[in-house]
């Protein structure tokens, strides 16, 4: 351990700090030339946990090299502050156009004397310009009510696929990483399902496409309207998104027809407001980690899943996660909030708090560099 450098233990405990794992530490460095192990990563971030290595991650000291210039450094820079996706490669091809007389390595050490790090982007669901307005607006509306949820079912579809190789296992280190078989086109099945803060609608698991009659049919007529006639007798607002399929007239009919009244407010590209998005993320965990070889025991873990795991509590507390999503998506202007949320209120439970909580907390002067996250 007393091999590693200085600048190599400030850049562990600067990528610990920003959330990254240790294999996505160890990856990073190595990009910067740096040789490390995961080993050497956990033990320092541990050592920085405990209080015994003191990190004080103020700009490095400037290392002299060779052959690479401060003109280098700035010109690799100024070109991934406007080309972010630019490989080191390309990067070392320029210098070389430009004069430079550098190597790979070097290249890869002078962008880490300008401040950048590569790592993969966070994924999000794409919200066009025309959508990020109305999706502030309607934030803006709960923070305003102060909403709570307690008569919203919030409802979804999503796919389950038999082969999801969602695996992880031990190799030796000098063995090549082996290859898992998987169909071209694996064997899936659909669900529809709603969560409330009274309980989980039933699941309900189907073959073939959804048109606008099997929507009203089998999910209006048989699933969502005897949920709601049982357990929101006084009021309710039913969410779905803005598929065709729900909006269509055979659909709207049925449901001013019998009462399911339908909160038509919610904004196109919306799904990262809709807690069932985080029980479909749970479900595909559940069953990466089964062993499944046909249809039935897909279906059977998928329906064991929804009997143990979706309580009246478990669905409140993924609800109550909104509070903190929403004051998020107006800071960062409409955008797809993605691990943001999570990441700016680390540690703090949404449980029996509100959106005003979280929006105040957010604005207060503590979060002041938090809130550059985002932007």
């Amino acid at each position: 351990m007393r091999h590693t450098s200085h600048d190599s233990k400030l850049e562990i405990i600067r990528l610990y700090k920003k959330s990254y794992s240790n294999t996505e530490i160890k990856v990073s460095l190595e990009s910067q030339g740096v040789s490390i192990s995961k080993q050497v990563v956990s033990y320092w971030v541990q050592q920085f946990r405990n209080g015994k290595f003191d990190a004080n991650l103020s700009p490095t000291k400037w290392k002299k090299f060779n052959k690479l210039s401060r003109a280098d450094v700035r010109l690799v820079s100024k070109t991934l502050a406007k080309k972010p996706c630019t490989t080191s490669r390309q990067l070392y091809r320029f210098l070389k156009q430009r004069g430079s007389k550098i190597s790979l390595t070097t290249t890869k050490r002078a962008i880490f004397h300008a401040g950048y790090t590569n790592t993969k982007p966070r994924y999000a669901q794409m919200v066009r310009h025309v959508n990020k307005e109305k999706r502030v607006n309607f934030c803006k509306t709960l923070i305003a009510a102060d909403d709570q949820f307690e008569d919203i079912i919030f409802t979804d579809e999503c796919s389950a696929q038999l082969h999801n190789n969602k695996v992880t296992f031990y190799r030796k280190i000098t063995a090549n990483r082996p290859s898992i078989p998987k169909p071209k086109h694996p064997l899936k099945v659909h669900l529809w399902a709603g969560i409330s803060k009274r309980g989980a609608t039933p699941i309900l698991i189907f073959d073939g496409i959804m048109t606008g009659e099997f929507f009203t049919n089998a999910i209006l007529k048989d699933e969502a309207l005897p949920f709601i006639n049982r357990k929101f007798a006084d009021h309710h607002r039913f969410q779905m998104d803005n598929d065709p399929k729900h909006r269509s007239r055979v659909s709207k009919d049925f449901m001013a027809a019998n009462g399911i009244n339908w909160w038509n407010d919610w904004p196109s590209e919306s799904a990262d407001l809709n807690p069932i998005e985080m029980v479909w993320s749970q479900l595909k965990r559940y069953l990466a980690k089964k062993t499944l070889f046909t249809k039935e025991d897909l279906i059977n873990s998928i329906r064991e899943f929804w009997a143990v795991y979706m309580t009246k509590d478990q669905c409140s507390g993924y609800i109550d996660h909104i509070f903190k999503v929403v004051p998020v998506c107006i800071l960062m202007k409409g955008q797809a909030t993605g691990s943001m949320p999570d990441k700016l209120f680390r540690s703090i439970s949404s449980r029996g708090r509100s959106i005003g909580y979280f929006n105040n907390l957010l604005w207060s002067p503590g979060f002041e560099e938090k809130r550059k996250m985002c932007l």
